[in-house]
């Protein structure tokens, strides 16, 4: 059995008059124990209450958080059994190659599916079992559906795949993997490599999307 969890980072809008960002990401961590994540958070809450801090709505949000957190949280989790993968949209690139569709769900659904297969290509994964975590964060129902059942089509090949969208708050995983994300996204977007040089090890898959 293995557990995916997923983040992006920043948004996917085509505004060139006023974007900002000009990297979008998509990010999986890999694990087959899933039970580490308490862990990691108990460490992460109890660095803050020594510090006099809380976390950011009582959900870890890298964007929210302050540097030095930020840092001992990827630490905690550097260590632990993990792999991480991800797939870089330059938006420049992007719009010079391609059409911008104008259904950027689509899109997303696109990139979450390709590099989903990228692991999978890589690791023969046939006839394992993956249970797929995404952060639910669209309020509309169509659009949850739609990406589930785009997962869902993309993997029927795979013996067995269940698709969940959860809140950060109910899934600390999805906290973990939103840590990643940033520190992935930091590195193409503002050349900071101070948070993905803790967890470069760590990455297996590290691809631009075209």
């Amino acid at each position: 059995m293995y557990y995916v969890y997923m983040d992006e980072s920043w948004d996917l809008w085509f505004n060139f008059e006023n974007w900002n960002s000009k990297y979008f990401l998509v990010t999986f961590l890999i694990l087959k124990e899933p039970k580490i994540s308490d862990y990691v958070m108990k460490k992460v809450v109890k660095k803050l209450k020594q510090k006099n801090m809380v976390l950011s709505f009582w959900v870890f949000h890298a964007f929210k958080e302050n540097k030095e957190i930020i840092a001992d949280f990827l630490n905690y989790v550097e260590w632990k059994d993990i792999k991480i993968m991800t797939l870089i949209l330059d938006k420049d690139k992007y719009i010079q190659s391609w059409k911008v569709s104008k259904d950027i769900h689509l899109l997303y659904n696109k990139m979450s599916s390709k590099l989903l297969n990228f692991w999978l290509d890589i690791w023969i994964l046939k006839w394992e079992s993956i249970k797929f975590y995404a952060a639910r964060k669209e309020t509309n129902k169509f659009l949850n559906m739609q990406f589930e059942n785009y997962i869902k089509e993309s993997l029927k090949w795979i013996y067995s795949v269940d698709v969940y969208l959860r809140y950060p708050k109910q899934e600390k995983w999805l906290q973990v993997v939103d840590g990643l994300s940033y520190s992935i996204y930091q590195k193409y977007q503002n050349s900071n490599l101070e948070f993905y040089d803790i967890i470069k090890d760590k990455i297996f898959i590290e691809e631009q999307f075209i």
